[in-house]
């Protein structure tokens, strides 16, 4: 590399470029029209957020882009988990036929679904390809960008359900390190722990994609069907 480094953006600047990406979001999100409560039609809450609603959009970007990149520790992991999202949240805007440029989500998804998987066939194990941080930290936010767009932002959290039990496993881990000098895990993020369990690595990401997929089933009843 030029400065004879290979160590890239350090922590800080790469939560300063999050951060900066989720503002602009959010700005561009409302002015082209955007709603800034929080639905959910199923249990009749509707919630006028107003400036607020960009807190929480920043949340669940900067959230949800680190969630992923915590996830990306196996091969194939991360990809196949960001796979199955985008496959649910295809099936949630292309199932809704009321609201102009659903479908259009739709047909992103499922585009985006094919392009993962091209890449899992060189992501899974053994990886010849790695996805990386530039990889993992798109993913993420695209992720949670759909989910905005789609007004299916609480959905997130189920259909996202395994990144978010790698980040509490990690947010766990710390916190008992530093309050108590105990570790809960015997490494966090948890597929870690597995591995040190003896599992291997192969079986971790079947278990993890199956409890993935079964999440955005859970899901798909909400966003779909109910």
């Amino acid at each position: 590399t030029r400065r004879s480094s290979d160590l890239g953006l350090t922590e800080i600047q790469k939560l300063f470029g999050q951060v900066l990406i989720a503002l602009l979001f959010f700005f561009m999100y409302v002015k082209n029209g955007g709603q800034t409560a929080l639905i959910v039609s199923t249990l009749h809450i509707n919630i006028e957020m107003g400036w607020v609603y960009g807190l929480f959009i920043l949340f669940l970007l900067v959230g949800g882009s680190n969630a992923v990149n915590l996830t990306d520790g196996l091969d194939g992991l991360a990809s196949g988990l960001s796979a199955i999202g985008f496959v649910a949240y295809g099936l949630i805007a292309w199932s809704c036929t009321t609201v102009a440029g659903y479908q259009d989500i739709g047909i992103f998804c499922f585009i985006l679904t094919g392009c993962i998987m091209g890449f899992l066939v060189y992501n899974s194990y053994p990886a010849k390809v790695f996805m990386g941080d530039t990889g993992s930290l798109s993913l993420g936010a695209t992720l949670a960008t759909v989910a905005i767009l789609t007004n299916h932002e609480i959905s997130l959290a189920v259909i996202g359900g395994v990144f978010v039990i790698e980040t509490l496993s990690v947010i766990i881990q710390i916190f008992s390190v530093v309050v108590f000098k105990k570790r809960v895990f015997l490494m966090s993020p948890i597929h870690h722990h597995f591995e040190r369990l003896g599992w291997s690595e192969g079986d971790i990401v079947k278990l993890f994609w199956i409890g993935g997929f079964i999440l955005c089933l859970l899901a798909l009843i909400y966003g779909v069907w109910l």
